[in-house]
């Protein structure tokens, strides 16, 4: 199911190059010959940032802060440094790289929270930030990083891709700081002159009306173990024994059943299929929202990562596959 996962991702599935560490030498003037600037921080760094860690190796991470920090779910107010700042005017074709005003700060502030504990405002369940080098939660992770640079007087709001940093309408900073597969890294991105619009901060659409959780949205997707298998088997299992028990089943077609498939038999009534599937999750404590033809995309009590169900083969067969687990919920 790559083209499901790509889908789901929203970013560029390309792996990330590191990038060689590099002086960054004050300008003495906004015109300056265009520098190209490419660091990476990982945690703890004191000096110049150092590569940058990703989930496919073992994050160094400081010992975590005994007081664990609440994380707050993300809303559409604006940092409170940005709005007193002007509107930008700018546009991408005044991007370009130079030595960075701001790198030092957005380093600092990414090293802040990839140390810290968070506390779960839905389980209450507290858990480090970065595990395994991957974000458990990128909307904290992200909050973390605004609420630190807004405190030093700097506007930084992330757009769904980098993170937009400014204290002036004169110009704008843009930092990579997730990398595609979920790690947390730093890297100087461009200068654009005048300062671009800054990016509207929208609420997440509600998917699932009856479901107690807030709308989330997510910022990556990656492929992991499930969580939610069992509950999905047992969702499926169950209407499928009680679509065989009627006399004239209204779901499937069990005289055609998918090659290869225990229990893929041909669905003959997909919105029933999916609304009964939805209706035997919610009583098992699951909230959910079919997207496109095939697939339910499901939570349960937190909002720090949604699984994503492929439950239709294109031939119209039952399936039960994992297409990917995003971070955070993506509905």
């Amino acid at each position: 199911r790559a083209a499901v996962f790509s889908r789901s991702l929203g970013r560029p599935t390309a792996p990330f190059k590191e990038e060689e560490a590099a002086l960054v030498i004050p300008r003495k003037s906004r015109f300056v010959a265009a520098l190209s600037v490419g660091l990476a921080a990982a945690c703890g760094s004191s000096g110049s940032a150092v590569a940058p860690s990703t989930p496919s190796t073992t994050t160094p991470v400081a010992t975590p802060t005994p007081a664990a920090t609440p994380a707050t779910t993300p809303t559409s107010g604006l940092p409170g440094s940005c709005r007193s700042i002007p509107a930008g005017t700018g546009t991408a074709a005044g991007c370009h790289t130079e030595a960075s005003d701001f790198l030092r700060a957005v380093t600092d502030a990414v090293n802040a929270a990839q140390n810290a504990t968070i506390v779960d405002p839905d389980s209450k369940e507290s858990y480090a930030l970065i595990q395994g080098g991957v974000i458990q939660s990128p909307n904290a992770y992200l909050k973390l990083i605004a609420d630190a640079l807004d405190r030093q007087g700097l506007c930084a709001v992330y757009d769904g891709e980098e993170l937009n940093v400014r204290n002036t309408a004169g110009f704008n900073e843009h930092f990579d700081v997730i990398t595609s597969s979920g790690g947390s890294w730093i890297k100087y991105m461009s200068t654009c002159t005048p300062a671009l619009p800054v990016p509207a901060i929208t609420a997440p659409p509600v998917r699932d009306a009856e479901c107690r959780l807030a709308p989330s949205r997510d910022s990556f997707c990656e492929r992991v173990s499930p969580v939610y298998n069992s509950d999905v088997d047992v969702a499926l299992d169950e209407l499928i024994a009680q679509d065989r028990a009627l006399a004239k089943p209204l779901i499937f077609d069990f005289n055609d059943r998918g090659p290869g498939l225990a229990t893929g038999w041909k669905v003959t009534n997909v919105p029933l299929y999916f609304s009964e599937l939805q209706k035997k999750l919610r009583a098992r404590g699951l909230c959910s929202a079919v997207e496109g033809d095939d697939e339910l995309w499901i939570k349960k009590g937190t909002n720090r990562f949604s699984e994503h169900w492929d439950l239709l083969k294109a031939e119209g067969y039952s399936l039960r596959l994992l297409a990917a687990t995003c971070r955070d919920a993506a509905f």
